[in-house]
């Protein structure tokens, strides 16, 4: 009996210390959202039960302060409050300078949430509202039941949220599952995350619930996310490189999730968009380096996700163009409304189709398992012609060469492409366009593998350029193929659309872009990586 006594207050012990030491931000981390069904499977599925430890209930009231400009959140703060056990602690996080995406923060135990009193432990903060008064912003409540979880010789936390928010006059509820590597290996972790995830319908939660409504509530939203640059040090494997690279393109992916939900999702569309063809050019340009069933699954789910995204953005660059373009010479003709009115529509039935991908869990699914293929490495050297492998993808050095074959190999293969421009169809060109494409984005992946920042910036600098070149024409091409789809389906639009047909053929035979100069100045490119 004492024995046992012994052994169940170690593991609670072992339970606490895991449990704080997860607000550390130790570990890879991955919040889900569910319903009550989803709550009750995932309390009871083998992936969360086998080999927990439990602990008792709480429940924690979270308030985030700011004063009633947002002084804190315009300069990356937040302080946050809470209550648990009868306890009050304040939590302060900041965005450090230098490392942007990086953030430090400090917790601390407190008399009261009362935030009068709870200024007068800090004179920076102080300073940093310009003694203006805080306020309660957004108040969540939550039931929080947490687990230890250990699996093969890997311990993670678990914590199941189910409560309520309220910010701006409304009120949410929410039921939350987060999971937190606290100890061992990424792969298991992730091995969890995705045995759980379709069992409980699970949908990936970039931000909580609580930091969703609190963004609604400052009318600011989230601001969609750009592609973020890879950092490898010199002597970086290419399975650093791999990783790296392609985490750095689901990172920018999910990133952009919350802000479909504001004002513009045109750009968060367009962002996923950025991510998914990043993703699917890395695995492209990878197959002749490794081979993997997982990261050939991940680019064919990316290629389905893609089309869905892709059909949003065609229509919402089409709606643009018409605006700037046919409908200005329109003189108030009925009919140029009505074509613009029927765009509209097709725009926000592919909005909501993106929404609702977005939320599927599929989606979440595709997340998880490339996660999982990441932390696992899952892939294998690629045999050349003799049978061995072409490369030790684990060797130090192994990505520069890599990189050096395969930025070669697509830099020769985008000037071919664009041998004599001006005188390629519309289709070659936009074969060109992709060419260089893949080629631009094969650069950013590999950058920080080579000294030579200046020539760096020049080449992605112009293959850029070029590509935003070609790329108004492809847009023009496509445009053109909506309008006629939009004409062929509505007889009433079908004059207006005609009209607009016409200015795309116009548009792109009188652009001014000098193909010949354009195609000199690409012979003269300098490469960096050599």
């Amino acid at each position: 009996m004492d024995r046992q006594l012994a052994s169940s207050a170690a593991a609670q012990e072992a339970t606490r210390r895991a449990l704080l030491s997860r607000r550390s931000g130790e570990g890879p981390r991955i919040r889900f959202g569910t319903d009550r069904a989803g709550m009750t499977a995932a309390a009871r599925s083998e992936s969360l039960t086998i080999g927990a430890v439990s602990r008792p209930t709480r429940r924690i009231r979270s308030i985030i302060f700011d004063t009633a400009v947002d002084d804190l959140r315009k300069q990356n703060i937040q302080l946050r409050g809470y209550e648990m056990h009868g306890a009050a602690f304040v939590e302060l996080s900041w965005e450090r300078p230098s490392a942007p995406g990086a953030r430090g923060s400090i917790e601390l135990r407190v008399p009261t949430l009362d935030v009068g009193k709870m200024l007068g432990f800090s004179e920076p903060l102080r300073r940093s509202i310009a003694d203006r008064p805080l306020e309660a912003r957004s108040v969540a409540e939550t039931e929080r039941r947490e687990r230890l979880v250990e699996r093969a010789q890997t311990r993670i936390a678990v914590c199941f949220d189910d409560g309520f928010v309220e910010c701006g006059g409304r009120r949410v509820n929410f039921h939350e599952i987060e999971l937190q590597l606290i100890e061992g290996a990424e792969e298991e972790f992730w091995n969890v995350a995705a045995e759980l995830a379709p069992r409980v319908r699970a949908r990936f939660l970039p931000m909580s619930e609580a930091e969703l409504a609190l963004a609604r509530a400052t009318g600011e939203g989230v601001a969609p996310a750009k592609a973020r640059r890879p950092t490898l040090a010199e002597g970086a494997s290419l399975d650093e490189a791999i990783v790296a690279a392609l985490s750095a393109c689901l990172d920018q992916f999910v990133a952009n999730w919350p802000a479909l939900q504001y004002q513009a999702p045109e750009e968060a569309i367009h962002q996923m968009r950025v991510s998914l063809r990043r993703l699917r050019a890395g695995v492209g340009m990878l197959r002749r380096g490794v081979a993997s069933e997982a990261l050939e699954t991940a680019a064919a789910r990316a290629k389905e996700i893609a089309a869905t995204l892709g059909a949003a953005r065609n229509l919402d660059v089409l709606v643009d163009m018409l605006v700037a373009g046919p409908l200005a010479q329109a003189n108030g003709e009925p009919s140029f409304y009505a074509l613009l009115d029927a765009v509209e529509r097709r725009r926000i039935e592919a909005h909501a189709a993106v929404a609702a991908l977005i939320a599927a869990p599929r989606t979440t699914q595709f997340v998880v398992d490339l996660r999982a293929a990441l932390a696992a490495r899952n892939w294998r050297a690629q045999p050349g012609e003799d049978g061995r492998a072409r490369l030790d993808a684990s060797a130090p050095g192994s990505a520069k060469q890599f990189a050096i074959r395969s930025l070669d190999r697509l830099h020769r293969r985008a000037l071919k492409k664009s041998r004599d421009l001006a005188a390629l169809t519309p289709e070659q060109r936009h074969h060109a366009r992709i060419a260089f494409k893949k080629a631009r984005y094969a650069a950013e992946f590999f950058e920080s593998l080579f000294d030579a920042h200046a020539k760096s910036r020049r080449y992605l600098r112009r293959t850029a350029a070029l590509q935003d070149e070609l790329g108004a024409i492809n847009d023009l091409a496509v445009a053109a193929e909506l309008l006629r789809d939009l004409g062929a389906s509505d007889p009433d639009i079908a004059p207006a659309s005609a009209f607009a047909v016409g200015w795309c053929a116009h548009a792109r035979e009188g652009a001014a872009t000098d193909w010949k100069k354009t195609e000199k100045s690409l012979k003269k490119l300098e490469t960096f990586w050599r």
